[in-house]
Order: C-alpha cells, then sequence, then structure tokens
C-alpha cells in the first residue's frame, strides 16, 4: 500500500511538473501553424496581383496603333495597371478568387496593407553587347498577428509576415522606343519617329523613311531608363 501511494505521488508530481510544458509546445505548435496559412495566402496574394499586373493584350502592346502611341510628345493611351496585393486574400472580403480561410488562420484585423510598383529594369554584362530591356512589377503585402501571451516573452507580441516578389514581362512598344532614344540621329526611337511624323517642320513635309541599311551598332539606353 506504501509503495502503491509512492508512485501514485510521483505520477502527480510528473504530471504537474511536465504538463504545462506539453501544453505550451501544443498551445506554440497551433499559433505556428495559423502564422504559417497567413504566410502562405499572403503569397498567393502577392502572384495573384502580378498575374493580373502583367496581363498583357498582344494586338495593343504590339500593334501599329501602339506604333503610334509610342511616338515621342504623343500621350500614351495604353495604361498598365499595377495592381497592388489586396487584403481581402487573407481577410476573405470576397473578392479574392481562393479558398475562404477560417478566422482562426486571418491576421489582426485591419493589419493587412499592399503595394506595387512598376518600372523599366535591363541586364547587362557578361556576354551581352547591348542591355537587355525589360518592365518590371514589384508586388508587396503585410500582415501582423498576435503572438499568445504565454509565448510573447520569445517573440514579442505581435509577428509581422510579409511576402514580396518581383515579376519581369517583355517590353512594349513605347517602351522600347522611349528607352532606346538617346538623342542621337540613327538611335532607335529616332529613327522610327521620324519614319512617321517629322516634328520637327510642319506637317506638309514628308517624314524620313526609315534607311535600307540601319545602323547595326548595339543600342544604348537613355538616362531616363
Amino acid at each position: 500500500m506504501t509503495r502503491r501511494n509512492a508512485e501514485r505521488g510521483q505520477a502527480t508530481l510528473e504530471t504537474a511538473l511536465f504538463l504545462p510544458l506539453f501544453l505550451l509546445v501544443l498551445f506554440g505548435v497551433i499559433w505556428a501553424v495559423q502564422s504559417s496559412v497567413v504566410g502562405e495566402r499572403s503569397q498567393m496574394a502577392v502572384r495573384f496581383a502580378g498575374l493580373i499586373s502583367n496581363e498583357a493584350n498582344p494586338y495593343d502592346r504590339y500593334s501599329l496603333g501602339a506604333l503610334y502611341d509610342g511616338l515621342p510628345g504623343v500621350a500614351q493611351s495604353e495604361v498598365y495597371t499595377c495592381v497592388t496585393p489586396a487584403p481581402d486574400a487573407l481577410m476573405n472580403d470576397g473578392n479574392f478568387p481562393g479558398p475562404t480561410t477560417p478566422q482562426f488562420f486571418q491576421p489582426t484585423g485591419g493589419t493587412a496593407t499592399g503595394t506595387c510598383s512598376q518600372g523599366e529594369t535591363h541586364l547587362t554584362g557578361g556576354t551581352m553587347t547591348a542591355p537587355l530591356l525589360f518592365l518590371q512589377t514589384r508586388s508587396s503585402i503585410a500582415a501582423t498577428t498576435n503572438v499568445p501571451s504565454y509565448i510573447s516573452a520569445v517573440l514579442g507580441a505581435t509577428q509581422n509576415l510579409t511576402a514580396t516578389q518581383n515579376f519581369i514581362d517583355g517590353p512594349d512598344i513605347h517602351t522600347i522606343l522611349t528607352c532606346y532614344n538617346d538623342g542621337s540621329t540613327d538611335d532607335l526611337g529616332t529613327v522610327v519617329a521620324d519614319s512617321l511624323t517629322d516634328t520637327a517642320v510642319n506637317a506638309t513635309t514628308a517624314p524620313t523613311p526609315i534607311p535600307d541599311s540601319p545602323s547595326t551598332a548595339a543600342l544604348s539606353l537613355s538616362n531616363a531608363c
């Protein structure tokens, strides 16, 4: 009887010592899973926004109309939208075409924000004889989750989760004529513009035709690009 009571007392002591530690680890894992879901949804939001931003209509971007649209001094009518990753991808407001996430796996309300920026970028060096021009879209989203009090001493009161990705697309005609236009008489932008319209004289003067033997020199990007 004494030995049995001693074993029961030992089991009670072991439970009292290790149960809090077990529960701490268990709820820590649950919170980690919650944060992982928010991080995964953030990546989905960024990729979806980049996909929409890089939607291209080849009939608009590489048509004769687009060629005139890219002339120096002509307002660009084809506008490419930089789509910001929507917070509803994390909060399920109804606009993001993704699976619905339960409330437990959502970030703290009102903390999800997205940004988007676009511009030209180019690669140089290596074996390339001229810069390689691209259009770049940078999408980013950030959200905050509250850290449970029992592990906040280690991780802090909140955890910030972010997702950022760059998307590369081929340049449209407007960008090509703008960026490969360094002001010389034989650069790409000037040759094409002069072949369509001569802005230096009145409209009755015939445009300058594209030469039969155009320059084969490597193109150079303008300082603006």
